[in-house]
C-alpha cells in the first residue's frame, strides 16, 4: 500500500536546484521550481544517466549524457537523446511522485 516517506528537508532544494536523493533503494531526483516542489526518478530511461546531474532550465530538466529533455512536472519526453528517434523506453518519460510539505520536510508518495 502506497504511503508517504520523508524524502529531505526544503532548504536542501534552494528554489531553482535538483537535488538527488536515494530513498527506499530509489534513485529520486527533487526538484524546487520558484517554491513548488516535485520528484521523479534520477535515472534517464535512454541509458541511466543521473538527471540530477543535467541542466535545469525552468520546468525542463536535461540529460548531461545524451540531451534528452523532460518535463519536470508530468515526467513526459520533451526532446529525444541528441541524434535518435523517439523510442521505447525514452518515449515513455519519467516516473513522477507525489511530494507534500510537512513542516520543514518534503515526503513523497512511494
Amino acid at each position: 500500500m502506497p504511503g508517504f516517506v520523508r524524502l529531505c528537508s526544503v532548504y536542501e532544494v534552494p528554489p531553482g536546484t535538483v537535488k538527488p536523493v536515494r530513498v527506499e533503494n530509489r534513485h529520486v531526483a527533487v526538484f524546487n521550481l520558484n517554491g513548488c516542489f516535485y520528484a521523479a526518478q534520477d535515472t534517464c530511461p535512454h541509458e541511466g544517466a543521473p538527471l540530477s546531474s543535467g541542466c535545469l532550465e525552468g520546468e525542463s530538466i536535461t540529460c548531461s549524457w545524451h540531451g534528452a529533455t523532460f518535463h519536470v512536472l508530468s515526467g513526459k519526453t520533451l526532446e529525444p537523446p541528441l541524434g535518435e528517434k523517439m523510442g521505447p523506453p525514452v518515449d515513455q518519460g519519467l516516473i513522477c511522485y507525489a511530494v507534500r510539505v510537512v513542516g520543514p520536510d518534503l515526503e513523497i508518495e512511494m
